[in-house]
């Protein structure tokens, strides 16, 4: 009799054993999937509860679009925190960029309106004294090249012809006290300046007996530096010059601004 209970009892038991291993592993399996969908209800919940702008592209306080943020702000790793802040290091050299060539630009409209000023004063405004003696020496030197009379005159016999009316313009205009415009300059040259030049150069042909006396000559018109003569050119300039300077002053005389 024992035997028998001990066969059934071998029997039922692994029967009983296979009962509740397929029973636990369905209810495990029912656990599981509970718990899948408590964490999804969970994650649904957690979107309902924080805003999700930090993730979404937005407009900043100053109308600028932002987009959205590359990672999360917590929890960085050391390599994302590294991305982070070079993120932030170059849109601030962006921002300094721009407002660089804002300054930039700024400074090249003012430099423009500098450089317009300028030119209207130049425009407007009257020669320097060496300006306008200079001038006068390169009109003038223009004016006999293309006279057929001054072809008896070297190169440089015109220099010197030219600077010596020059500076004689210059004292005229000093001892009248005159500011005189480029169309009077020039009307006053043409009129009045050949004749006296082509008397000086009548007057270099005798007093210089050579080419570097001739640039003596030029130079000493220029600077008006008497040092520069040696004594007997000096004297011959001086009685060659007198003439000329006398028939020119006498004409300048009756000069009347034409305008």
């Amino acid at each position: 009799m024992q035997a028998k209970k001990l066969i059934i009892l071998l029997i039922v038991i692994p029967v009983v054993l296979a009962i509740l291993g397929i029973g636990g592993y369905f209810a495990y399996n029912e656990m599981q999937g509970q718990h899948e969908q408590n964490l999804k209800d969970l994650e649904k919940f957690g979107f309902t509860v924080i805003p999700t702008t930090v993730y979404s592209e937005s407009t900043g306080e100053l109308g600028t679009k932002q987009l959205p943020a590359t990672f999360a702000e917590t929890k960085l790793t050391p390599t994302q925190k590294v991305i982070k802040g070079l993120m932030a290091d170059n849109e601030q050299l962006i921002a300094d960029k721009e407002m660089l060539n804002q300054q930039i630009d700024a400074l090249k409209a003012e430099i423009a309106a500098l450089e317009e000023y300028k030119k209207l004063n130049e425009h407007f405004a009257p020669l320097s004294i060496i300006e306008e003696i200079a001038a006068v020496e390169k009109q003038l030197k223009e004016l006999l090249i293309n006279m057929p009379d001054a072809r008896r005159f070297s190169n440089l016999q015109i220099e010197a012809m030219s600077a010596a009316a020059a500076n004689e313009y210059r004292k005229f205009i000093g001892g009248k006290r005159l500011i005189l415009s480029t169309v009077e300059r020039e009307d006053l040259v043409k009129t009045y300046m050949p004749e006296f030049s082509f008397c000086i150069g009548d007057g270099i042909d005798i007093a210089a007996n050579s080419p570097r006396e001739e640039r003596l000559i030029t130079t000493y018109f220029r600077k008006q530096d008497s040092t520069l003569l040696p004594g007997d050119l000096k004297a011959d300039l001086e009685v060659i010059s007198k003439p000329c300077q006398t028939a020119l002053y006498e004409r300048l005389a009756d000069y009347d601004r034409p305008f």
